[in-house]
């Protein structure tokens, strides 16, 4: 498991800006178990730095605690939302009438989750700008346009993998966060 941060904004860069060519390029590639320790994680640590830098800079006492929980919530909610997308983008291949593969599963979720991790960056440092939330949709045509490159799917059946997934994971996605939140709170 090697990790560079240059071989990591390069990707976030790659990814960001020329998402045909990314996908292309990484059907040739192998595939990394590791994935989500080497691309999910450094960002999403990234992502709780700024939620705690902001969190604890909004308030008027210099309590740690709340921005620690807020912190660990946000790397949580990306974890556990990388694991359990993974499952169901992989389960909804068969379903679908093309074979299952983990690995085109992890590339998918981890690679599309992209945008939102560095929209939590932007937001968590800058509470009131909640309305760049919106960018994190381009997690959605990443994930369309990879779903194209790396599966192949009978006639028809493309496009419904690609909806029903999508609105799977963004399910999962709002059940994690608002469930998380709840938990945070009743602290």
């Amino acid at each position: 498991m090697e990790f560079s941060f240059s071989k990591l904004i390069g990707e976030v860069k790659f990814i960001i800006v020329n998402p045909k060519g990314f996908w292309v390029e990484q059907k040739e590639t192998a595939d990394d178990q590791k994935l989500w320790l080497t691309y999910l994680l450094p960002i999403a640590l990234a992502g709780a730095v700024a939620v705690f830098i902001g969190e604890f800079f909004q308030r008027s006492d210099f309590f740690v605690q709340f921005p620690l929980f807020k912190a660990s919530r946000e790397v949580l909610l990306f974890v556990l939302q990388y694991f359990i997308s993974v499952f169901f983008t992989k389960e909804l291949m068969k379903t679908f009438g093309t074979e299952k593969n983990v690995d085109v599963a992890r590339k998918l979720v981890v690679y599309s989750m992209t945008p939102m991790l560095l929209v939590s960056v932007i937001t968590g440092l800058f509470p009131f700008l909640y309305v760049v939330d919106i960018i994190g949709m381009y997690s959605f045509y990443l994930f369309w346009i990879g779903a194209k490159e790396l599966l192949t799917f009978p006639d028809g059946k493309e496009h419904s993998y690609i909806l029903i997934t999508i609105v799977v994971n963004f399910f999962i996605f709002s059940f994690l966060s608002i469930f998380l939140s709840k938990l945070l709170l009743s602290f």
